[in-house]
């Protein structure tokens, strides 16, 4: 399943301070196209008794390469009077009836309802990760959205690390040396379909007075001290930060995305 619109916007206003409220509960939706990005451009499935089901979720786990949570047991839809037609996508969804489509995918094998054939998924069948650059504890706030849990709006600190945080990096040190406040435009989306946040502005850091050590990482900090990780990227080439040498953040240089 793909990140939808409301999905990917609600995430990265986090990084503007704005708090994104997880929904009570998540229902499965059946649809017979493909919702798209805004999960609006769809046709959902409809007949007598048919209703969005609700789905729980596993919590958090590594999977394909990064972290996901599929559905915990099985989901049995309303038995239709008459053939349904093909159902070739579903969508997870904030509400019964109308509200935002979290994230949608299509079926590896479309399937066909008959009259009398009650639409089931098994425990498993719905799988939802996350890959890139989001920290693990990211990952995990996010996955967890679909599991009740709101994420906190915060302001992002930009920090400077040999090594990455989550393999046993460490931040880089020295007089003068401190994370970096970042404002972040809204949300935009790319000619990709994803949606891209970017810093609004340029920022420096203070000028090394002494020696801050190699600069291999950089990474977006959920505070000014301790706090969690919330974004890693590694450098292209590595940069020795020697006394009087000052890192300056081009404004749109970081960009932020939900993969």
């Amino acid at each position: 399943m793909y990140a939808c619109d409301y999905l990917e916007s609600g995430v990265l206003n986090v990084l503007r301070g704005v708090t994104f409220p997880a929904p009570a509960k998540c229902f499965l939706a059946l649809y017979l196209n493909d919702p798209g990005e805004s999960g609006a451009s769809g046709t959902e499935v409809s007949y007598t008794g048919y209703k969005r089901m609700e789905i729980t979720f596993t919590p958090p786990a590594d999977a394909n390469g990064g972290m996901g949570i599929q559905n915990l047991t099985d989901i049995t839809f309303p038995t239709p009077d008459a053939a349904v037609g093909t159902i070739t996508h579903i969508g997870v969804m904030d509400s019964l009836a109308g509200g935002n489509m979290l994230a949608r995918g299509g079926l590896i094998e479309p399937l066909v309802i008959g009259a009398q054939e009650p639409p089931v998924f098994l425990a498993g069948d719905v799988l939802f990760y996350l890959t890139g650059n989001l920290s693990r504890t990211w990952k995990t706030k996010v996955l967890n959205l679909f599991r009740g849990t709101t994420v906190q709006g915060i302001t992002p600190y930009f920090s400077l690390w040999n090594g990455s945080p989550e393999a046993s990096g460490s931040e880089l040190s020295g007089e003068n040396y401190q994370r970096l406040a970042l404002t972040f435009g809204a949300p935009a989306e790319q000619p990709s379909g994803q949606i891209i946040a970017r810093n609004a502005a340029a920022a420096s850091f203070p000028r090394p007075s002494t020696a801050w050590g190699t600069w291999t990482h950089s990474a977006l900090y959920s505070a000014a001290s301790s706090g969690d990780p919330v974004y890693i990227k590694a450098l292209t080439e590595t940069v020795d930060l020697k006394r009087g040498y000052m890192p300056t953040i081009a404004e749109g240089a970081v960009e932020v995305g939900i993969n």
